[in-house]
């Protein structure tokens, strides 16, 4: 007999057409988020004295179970960087089932619900799933004000939920999402077939994580901003955190430019 696993692996492969074609014919949720002018973003000033930061997570059961994974994403503008208290606003994408029970093979979308950081990884946890965390990386106030516009789509009761949003009513209608396509939706480059369903859990986050590293997104990226952690209070969660090791394009002046005239020409 097939492990749950496995089968779950076939029906992802299938759903996508073995390589993604059905995905591309997958109708995606209108979110504003992709619309918004590409390098009005890329060149927005900060405010002085205020910085960005950007967190992606992600969760598995072992052995890795489709129903017992989870990928989320957070944002962090943190003010008065100058003075010995800064003071945070964190926001969060992680989409789920409004029931919390995620159900693999649906081919309807149900409603959805975004959790809060906290309330993420405890209900992770509560479900003995492994947490892992990417981050925190700075980025700029543009990505910051891209993923607040897409967070403020997933929670306008415009789309529900669907674990599997390439095939079934998500795909035919355009009105489900799965959590990994709740944060990537927003890329103004990349359809969805850029984040194929065949990575999911800790993997589907690791990629996310990739291409927010192989576009001039973050700034010095080998930099620690491990201070944020307990600022966040998640520094008493069983979370691993993890490294990511690839291609990096650090966000300069120069790398924005260069990334703005390759958008152009696509």
């Amino acid at each position: 007999m097939l492990s749950r696993t496995l089968y779950f692996m076939m029906f992802v492969l299938l759903s996508l057409g073995l390589g993604g074609g059905c995905a591309g014919l997958a109708k995606k949720p209108p979110t504003p988020a992709a619309e918004l002018e590409v390098a009005q973003l890329a060149r927005l000033p900060a405010p002085d004295g205020e910085r960005y930061f950007v967190m992606i997570f992600g969760s598995e059961s072992k052995p890795k179970r489709a129903k017992y994974t989870h990928t989320w994403g957070s944002v962090i503008r943190v003010t008065d960087c100058e003075s010995g208290s800064p003071k945070i606003e964190e926001h969060t994408i992680s989409w789920m089932p409004a029931t919390l029970e995620i159900r693999p093979v649906s081919r309807t979308v149900e409603p959805g619900v975004n959790l809060g950081l906290k309330f993420t990884i405890e209900e992770m946890l509560r479900n003995d799933e492994h947490v892992a965390m990417y981050g925190p990386y700075e980025t700029g106030p543009g990505f910051y004000q891209r993923f607040l516009t897409q967070k403020a789509f997933m929670e306008s009761g415009k789309v529900g939920y669907q674990c599997i949003d390439s095939f079934g009513e998500a795909a035919r209608c355009g009105n489900g999402s799965d959590c990994i396509h709740a944060i990537t939706d927003m890329d103004p480059s990349y359809s969805r077939n850029h984040y194929p369903l065949s990575f999911y859990g800790i993997a589907a986050s690791r990629n996310v994580v990739r291409e927010i590293h192989t576009r001039p997104v973050i700034k010095c990226p080998s930099a620690d901003h491990s201070w944020l952690i307990p600022l966040l209070e998640i520094d008493k969660y069983k979370i691993e955190r993890k490294t990511y090791i690839g291609p990096v394009v650090p966000n300069t002046p120069e790398n924005v430019e260069r990334e703005l005239s390759k958008t152009q020409q696509r």
